[in-house]
């Protein structure tokens, strides 16, 4: 792997991390929010409202799984490397991670609208343990963006 790959490498796993720790902070800044002020931030709403925000999750949480695996197959990988260059891929790897990190954030804050719709602190608690376990499953480890990249690029 060349120097300039490296660095490429370097600078988008690190944009990616950095995303998914944002919303793993995100998601325990709300977690103490709904803990310390539940009832101040209660506002009474359609009870079948906060049951629609979890099949939301619900679909967003199962979706997640659908949307890694399909953008991360090895053939769709290697094609991205072999028609537009490692670049891209590793493009892909970074938007994708991003992506799925975004929809765990979201998940989060869905939890905390159900909070503040049923008073209940422990639904942000559920929502965000759905929320860690989405981070979790899109964590970047930049060991295996470095074997992708050694087994899937194209031979220089």
């Amino acid at each position: 792997m060349g120097a300039d790959i490296q660095s490429e490498l370097d600078r988008r796993h690190r944009s990616a991390t950095m995303v998914v720790w944002f919303f793993f902070a995100l998601d325990i800044v709300l977690m103490a929010i709904a803990y310390l002020a539940g009832e101040r931030i209660f506002r009474p709403a359609n009870p079948q409202l906060a049951f629609g925000l979890w099949l939301v999750i619900l679909v967003c949480g199962l979706g997640v799984f659908v949307l890694r695996r399909t953008r991360f197959s090895a053939m769709r990988l290697q094609d991205i490397a072999a028609v537009k260059g490692v670049s891209a891929m590793l493009w892909t790897l970074q938007g994708t991670t991003i992506q799925v990190a975004s929809i765990g954030g979201a998940i989060g804050l869905l939890g905390f609208i159900i909070t503040i719709i049923t008073g209940d602190w422990s639904n942000m608690l559920r929502a965000a343990g759905v929320s860690i376990i989405v981070l979790l499953y899109c964590y970047p480890f930049k060991s295996a963006w470095q074997r992708t990249v050694r087994q899937l690029a194209p031979p220089e």
